[in-house]
């Protein structure tokens, strides 16, 4: 289990080399980079991924991600905001308790390359970052923009490399963010570039949003009602892990799991937090 060292990434890779954050505008400055974080212990499949080069036998995997009767304190506002809004609950259930917001990934060591992705975008309004959560695949600029009033403290650092997907409960809380960065005004925006292969916390006065940028394909976000389908899985027997950030006062939660994927076919799993 791979133990946070800062919710909102940052730092594996040019360990002795100055990130730079990028003002939307043209402007940028050098940021010392946080330290390396601990080497994570080997998947269990072994060795750096390699994506195939041909065909390959694959299929698809449905994970499902529940948490049967999920306490009301989860599924309650923990409080308001300094902006007087409700803070958001830790967890949304469905009605049949799947969880959305959860990240997921399947454990292989080849298949398919990474999509591309121009940038992806956090927003910070009312004392809320929105989305939560992300995944993305290497070199993707994350966009930081401000639509609140006021001017806009947040800051982000490196957690440890997002190899396996497991994250000690109570480190995100307690992690402080390294790498101040200030939106001074409605429409200002900042780009973040992120080394790959790590997890990094963004994190507002109140609010935490978590960036993953894993070291393979076969990672994903589940859906409202709970649910993804990761498409063209390597044939294989393979471990599958999910991970709820900590959020709304509620620590983090892991389930692990198996799935058999099978030529042409689709997989189901379900994993209960």
């Amino acid at each position: 289990m791979v133990r946070y060292a800062l919710l909102l990434i940052a730092a594996c890779s040019g360990a002795n080399k100055p990130h730079v954050v990028e003002d939307a505008r043209g402007s940028a400055v050098a940021v010392v980079p946080v330290a390396p974080p601990v080497a994570a212990p080997p998947s269990p499949v072994g060795g750096p991924y390699r994506v195939e080069a041909g065909a390959f036998a694959k299929g698809d995997a449905q994970v499902r991600v529940e948490w049967k009767d999920t306490p009301v304190a989860a599924r309650a506002s923990p409080g308001r905001t300094t902006c007087n809004t409700a803070k958001v609950p830790a967890v949304a259930p469905t009605t049949t308790w799947g969880i959305p917001d959860v990240i997921v990934m399947i454990d292989v060591d080849h298949g398919k390359a990474f999509m591309p992705s121009e940038q992806a975008r956090i927003v910070i309004a009312r004392c809320e970052l929105a989305p939560h959560v992300l995944v993305l695949p290497p070199k993707t600029p994350v966009i930081l923009a401000s639509a609140a009033d006021l001017p806009q403290r947040l800051g982000y650092a490196a957690l440890e490399p997002a190899r396996p997907l497991a994250i000690p409960p109570e480190q995100v809380a307690k992690t402080a963010i390294d790498k101040p960065i200030l939106l001074p005004v409605v429409g200002h925006e900042v780009a973040l570039m992120l080394d790959p292969d790590t997890i990094t916390a963004i994190k507002a006065d109140e609010d935490l949003a978590i960036v993953v940028m894993p070291p393979q394909p076969y990672y994903a976000i589940t859906e409202a009602n709970g649910q993804v389908v990761l498409r063209d899985v390597p044939i294989g027997t393979f471990a599958v892990m999910a991970l709820l950030p900590a959020r709304g006062g509620q620590a983090a939660r892991v389930a692990h799991g198996t799935v058999t994927v099978a030529a042409g076919g689709l997989a189901d799993v379900t994993l209960s937090l």
